[in-house]
């Protein structure tokens, strides 16, 4: 299992991958409550909500992925990049965290013409630190070197004759 969330029979981690996924829906989220904050596009925003409380929801379920992954390659990190996995894994917690206090602050309200200002104000913050996570996941990422897993040899080995050197 654990071999599988570090992506090493996939040959590339799956961690880089879930922050920028979950930036992105972060971007979306905080856009269509710009959009219903100020109703551009509609005269009923209620669409609006119901849509960034999904958002919100799919944005706090990969930050949660993202975390675990992290946690996972946080075990394997060389003694240098110890610190820096430590980072990475508290701020993938941390944008979890927020996502998911966001989303409960909007099911309490999906009638309303826009999202509560904490529902708001956490979703920024959530963004926020999912870009800063994203710089500090590729810092860790980018050197990170793969090791080549064993793999059984299932053609006979077939020895070369050398030439006697005299």
């Amino acid at each position: 299992m654990k071999e599988l969330i570090q992506g090493r029979r996939f040959g590339f981690a799956p961690r880089p991958q879930l922050g920028p996924l979950a930036a992105g829906l972060g971007i979306a989220v905080t856009l269509l409550d710009l959009m219903a904050w100020f109703g551009w596009g509609a005269r009923d925003t209620n669409g609006i909500v119901i849509a960034a409380y999904w958002m919100a929801v799919a944005t706090a379920i990969v930050a949660l992925l993202a975390a675990i992954a992290a946690f996972v390659e946080s075990t394997d990190a060389a003694e240098d990049d110890r610190p820096l996995a430590r980072l990475d894994l508290l701020a993938a917690f941390v944008a979890f965290l927020l996502y998911a206090v966001s989303a409960a602050f909007r099911v309490a309200d999906q009638t309303a013409a826009a999202a509560s200002p904490g529902a708001l104000v956490s979703a920024l913050a959530g963004l926020i630190v999912l870009l800063v996570n994203g710089v500090i996941a590729a810092t860790l990422y980018a050197s990170r070197e793969w090791e080549v897993l064993d793999e059984p040899d299932h053609e006979p080995r077939r020895h070369q004759k050398g030439r006697r050197v005299s």
